[in-house]
């Protein structure tokens, strides 16, 4: 079965429907949060949304840092860096998917 990578770049608060991930992941799903997608990983509740869907959370540490929210990163999230997310889109997941 096909690992999906999701990259989401979207706040929780644009972007609030999950199902498709439901519906558009295989087997193994994580999600790489860029941009505002980051606030997914401090608001707890849709943190959570997002971690009922995927089995891994990432989030650019330079995201997070450019919001205001260095070291913020809630539980059940992965800080990682660019060269870290190239490594995930580009060997350790079959195909990606951006939201």
């Amino acid at each position: 079965m096909k690992s999906t990578l999701f990259i989401l770049l979207k706040s929780p608060y644009e972007y609030h429907d999950l199902d498709i991930i439901k519906t558009l992941r295989g087997g193994k799903a994580a999600a790489i949060l860029f941009e505002d997608a980051t606030l997914f990983s401090v608001c707890n509740k849709r943190r959570t949304d997002l971690l009922d869907v995927v089995d891994d959370v990432f989030v650019i540490a330079d995201d997070l840092e450019a919001r205001g929210f260095k070291d913020k990163a809630g539980e059940g999230t992965q800080v990682i860096d660019y060269p870290h997310a190239i490594d995930l889109i580009m060997d350790e997941y079959d195909q990606t998917i951006t939201l």
